[in-house]
């Protein structure tokens, strides 16, 4: 009986390690699984801030002749905020809203032009590429600028509208950042009192980087 039981034993051994020698040659036979590719979405609200440069071109224009020109410059910075849809894996359509903020200035024979800020809201389209996104847009635009020549002054809100183009590149997950140019254009706008018969034609020029957070999609704040 003891015999039968170590015969027993030894097939019941054997045929553990066959199967095990088996399974492991399965094994190696096997491809490696595919590795995972992160997938990125654009699809939801965003917020962000940017920080650039501004150059313009405005004529001051007496009696309805252009008299001269200024060219105010300097840096900007702000806020944009809006929403991005995804139609199809390659394209976008998405609303946006800016707001900058500009020390752009400058005094031209005794007239002094100082750009306070500028506000966009703008459609865009983008095409997506994996983590980049390149996109157009264009709208309508505000600005608001103090002008003066000596003892007169007068602040004033101007609208306008704009064009720009950009290429955007998620870092992370929920995190982006973008280079963007802007063409603002704001026609010409009588002064009014007390500079009346003098009026200003605009035109602006943005450079700017920034970068978004964005809301993960069915979240109300996102998972930071």
């Amino acid at each position: 009986m003891t015999g039968k039981l170590a015969v027993a034993n030894v097939v019941a051994v054997s045929a553990l390690a066959l199967c095990t020698s088996v399974y492991a040659a399965d094994l190696s036979r096997r491809p490696p699984p595919p590795l995972m590719q992160p997938i990125y979405t654009w699809n939801g609200f965003y917020v962000g801030g940017h920080f650039g440069g501004v150059s313009t071109h405005e004529d001051v224009i007496r009696d309805d002749f252009a008299a001269f020109s200024t060219d105010p410059s300097g840096v900007l910075g702000g806020v944009q905020a809006g929403y991005n849809y995804q139609l199809a894996p390659n394209w976008l359509i998405g609303v946006e809203g800016e707001l900058s903020w500009t020390s752009a200035s400058a005094t031209d024979f005794g007239f002094r032009s100082e750009h306070n800020w500028y506000d966009t809201f703008d459609g865009r389209l983008g095409y997506v590429m994996g983590p980049w996104l390149l996109y157009a847009k264009g709208g309508v635009a505000w600005m608001n600028a103090d002008y003066s020549v000596p003892g007169a002054s007068v602040n004033v809100t101007r609208t306008g509208w704009n064009i720009g183009a950009g290429a955007e590149y998620m870092i992370a997950p929920q995190w982006s950042a973008k280079a963007e140019y802007n063409f603002l254009d704001f026609g010409t706008d009588n002064l009014g009192f007390p500079l009346s018969g003098t009026g200003v034609k605009t035109e602006v020029h943005e450079f700017k980087v920034g970068v978004n957070y964005h809301w993960v999609p069915g979240t109300l704040f996102g998972r930071w």
